[in-house]
């Protein structure tokens, strides 16, 4: 099992995440300043919905050497790699 690394002193933040208050940087502050440009916003929105629309849901490049090598006989499952998935799969499902 990996070990995690200490942060900062006794505060779980890195040292260099805070402000002149002790209050750790926000991961939610915002990127640009000023009022934000709903049209440009849209537009990307709508850009990145047609690339969605565009890509299909099975990539046959990844499918492709899986098929095969089911077909063959030489695909191997990893038990306690299945054990883990499907453990954390029930978890957080609950």
């Amino acid at each position: 099992m990996k070990r995690l690394k200490k942060k900062g002193p006794k505060s779980g933040v890195s040292p260099g995440n805070h402000k002149g208050n002790n209050q750790p940087k926000s991961c939610c502050s915002p990127l640009r300043s000023g009022p934000p440009d709903l049209q440009k916003d849209e537009k990307l929105i709508e850009q990145i919905r047609q690339i969605i629309a565009a890509t299909p849901e099975v990539r046959p490049e990844k499918v492709k050497p899986l098929r095969e090598a089911v077909a063959s006989g030489t695909y191997d499952v990893d038990p306690r790699n299945l054990a883990n998935c499907l453990i954390g799969k029930i978890i957080l499902e609950s």
